[in-house]
């Protein structure tokens, strides 16, 4: 979606009804770009800045919630929540029925222009969905493979990514994706915000990706236009396919594999 394109309550409101008419299946995982109902670095964090721990807390995790209830799926929203010294880039998780926070992470790499006011976060962080293990990563994070790598040791089976990537730099975001997806053997789903306004000075490159372990792209959006894209995955495939071709042995426990 174009987090730039409306204020806070009205990307809050498209996003909660491009979600509910797209009638996900229940049991999905539903991603949504970077400071999605912001748009990246707003000018006043202060009042942009939410605590996401329950659903009464602010407005886009009370959003979040009220999606998990009414799709039986779990959500997994992104924005600003405030850190002892300044402020957290946070993935915000939102489970069914469940009044607080299921998981949350704070990304660890910041990008130039957040390093006055954000804090990095500390550590990976996986949450369980059945037999899926999921690490999330913000945007700037998918430089750096060492804590793709380290979500792997600790189990990831699939990893997300929440981003307001550069269109400039297009190459560079379908490159690293892939290379994070082959080079750990786990499906990538990686989603990032468009700039749909002609002219915008800094236009964002949309193409979120849905990746399997050996890096084929599953499903692509567009660069330019606001829209959802699906995808099924398939844990037993990427087992298998981890057995047969044994890149991390050694590295990941076998039981983890």
């Amino acid at each position: 979606m174009d987090s730039a394109k409306g204020s806070k309550s009205e990307n809050i409101a498209r996003a909660k009804a491009m979600i509910l008419d797209a009638h996900p299946a229940e049991g999905s995982i539903i991603l949504l770009p970077e400071m999605f109902a912001t748009g990246y670095i707003p000018a006043n964090l202060d009042s942009a800045a939410e605590d996401f721990s329950t659903n009464t807390a602010g407005e886009t995790a009370r959003m979040l919630s009220e999606i998990a209830d009414a799709t039986n799926c779990i959500i997994m929203g992104a924005g600003i929540t405030r850190a002892p010294n300044g402020f957290y880039n946070h993935v915000s998780v939102y489970a069914p029925q469940a009044p607080t926070e299921h998981c949350g992470y704070d990304k660890m790499n910041l990008f130039f222009p957040e390093r006055d006011d954000f804090t990095p976060g500390a550590s990976v962080n996986l949450f369980a969905l059945l037999d899926w293990k999921i690490a999330s990563f913000i945007c700037y994070d998918l430089r750096f493979p060492e804590i793709f790598r380290e979500a792997i040791k600790q189990g990831a089976n699939l990893i997300t990514i929440q981003a307001a990537w550069p269109a400039k730099r297009r190459a560079h975001w379908e490159t690293l994706l892939k290379a994070r997806a082959i080079e750990n053997q786990v499906y990538i789903a990686a989603v990032n915000a468009v700039s749909t306004q002609p002219g915008t000075k800094a236009p964002l490159a949309g193409t979120s990706l849905i990746i399997s372990p050996n890096g084929d792209v599953i499903a692509e959006g567009t660069t330019n236009e606001e829209m959802i894209i699906s995808a099924e995955l398939d844990l037993l495939a990427e087992r298998n396919y981890r057995k047969s071709f044994p890149v991390l042995n050694g590295i990941v426990p076998p039981d983890l594999i």
